[in-house]
């Protein structure tokens, strides 16, 4: 059966939320790494009073506090594509792959067909 236009516009949008998820894992590798330089605990109360502090006081807190904000805006961007989902589409699968018909999932239901 062929594709629908929903199911391409379905499938661009797993690639959007699938393109987030990586880039805030990429954007968090890197504000680790400039917290370690500051010698500061993201899981600490006071984490973002200090990240401030430092963004004042040097280029490298600057650096993680820009970090901070983009994977603050990433997070709330991902929230909202996951609404648009929601409300276009009805529900949001438990993995993207589902949507853009790649990974694990995809790859076993083809082999599954071929076996039959």
């Amino acid at each position: 059966m062929g594709w629908s236009k929903k199911d391409y516009r379905k499938r661009r949008t797993g690639y959007v939320l699938s393109s987030l998820d990586r880039a805030m894992l990429h954007t968090f590798m890197l504000k680790d790494e400039f917290d370690a330089v500051l010698k500061l605990d993201a899981d600490a109360d006071d984490y973002l009073e200090l990240l401030t502090y430092h963004a004042k006081e040097s280029s490298h807190g600057k650096l993680a506090y820009l970090l901070q904000t983009a994977l603050t805006m990433m997070l709330e961007t991902q929230r909202m594509i996951e609404q648009f989902g929601l409300n276009a589409y009805g529900s949001i699968p438990d993995k993207v792959e589902r949507w853009t018909k790649t990974g694990e999932d995809w790859r076993k239901a083809q082999e599954d067909e071929k076996g039959q």
